[in-house]
């Protein structure tokens, strides 16, 4: 509304003020308000780009990882491989150490029946002097040719006995020997061992050593902390694959199926998102 006459149009008295009262155009906002708005939605359409960022750089980590745990794995067992044939020889050789007692042990029954039956031969033949000089007491000589045919019945057995001692002894020698033999071998072929892991081990721990200084070098602020701790608990717990694609709604790491809306919030690229049965964390190929 304005006044007429003056021809042109004046502002009525207690009109409207110089600007608007709700600020530019009219919408309550203070003049600075778009640059602040405009700073947030930057801030927010960053949010995608960051986390993609983030899962890039934790793809490349992985693929960096999942080499230095099949190499770590080489460098754990080939030690665990020379001590487990080292074992067996170290078997073989307490196997031949129980054998050799059980071959003394009979040794040394052989030996007291020998002593036994030399003591027996020699009363035997004393009591066959005995009896000679007393061949006029019938009584007397009876008793002696009786205690005799004892003795050479007990030595005849002790002899059998014996002679099953001299085969069984024998027999663990032979035992003795054919352990040694497989000792021998084993040892020959450890040796050849231990050198091939010993340059394996070296090249391997070689290779270690570089791929870890090539991980330090791939960490990056891209990754934030509380993510690299999540990721490197996974890499522990899963054997060295803490990450892993969705294919068809399916976890490429466990094989198994994911809700829909799994797909959707990887789609989305604003969060980290775990799978719900293996825990790794999820990325779409491509």
């Amino acid at each position: 509304m304005s006044r007429e006459g003056s021809g042109a149009l004046e502002p009525m008295s207690g009109g409207l003020p110089e600007r608007l009262p709700f600020g530019r155009f009219g919408l309550g906002l203070p003049e600075t308000g778009f640059g602040s708005y405009t700073t947030r939605f930057q801030q927010a359409a960053a949010v995608p780009n960051n986390m993609q960022n983030t899962l890039q750089a934790l793809r490349g980590l992985q693929e960096l990882d999942q080499d230095i745990f099949r190499v770590s794995q080489e460098v754990e067992r080939l030690p665990r491989e020379l001590e487990q044939r080292r074992a067996v020889i170290n078997a073989r050789i307490e196997e031949r150490k129980s054998v050799e007692q059980q071959l003394l042990a009979q040794k040394m029954k052989l030996k007291e029946l020998e002593d036994m039956t030399t003591a027996q031969r020699q009363r035997q033949r004393k009591l066959e002097g005995e009896a000679n000089a007393s061949r006029a007491d019938a009584s007397m000589l009876a008793a002696y040719q009786h205690e005799i045919r004892k003795i050479k019945r007990e030595v005849s057995e002790a002899e059998e006995e014996g002679l099953q001692y001299v085969e069984a002894a024998d027999q663990l020698e032979a035992r003795i020997a054919e352990i040694q033999a497989a000792i021998d071998e084993d040892e020959k072929v450890f040796v050849e061992f231990s050198a091939n892991v010993e340059k394996e081990l070296a090249v391997a721990t070689e290779k270690l050593s570089g791929l870890t200084s090539e991980r330090d070098k791939r960490l990056s602020d891209s990754i934030p902390p509380d993510v690299l701790t999540e990721y490197e608990k996974l890499l522990q717990a899963r054997e060295g694959l803490a990450m892993a694609p969705l294919e068809d709604r399916t976890c490429q790491g466990c094989y198994m199926g994911v809700p829909a809306n799994i797909y959707v919030r990887i789609a989305r690229g604003r969060e980290i998102v775990n799978c719900p049965n293996c825990n790794r964390i999820l990325f779409l190929q491509g």
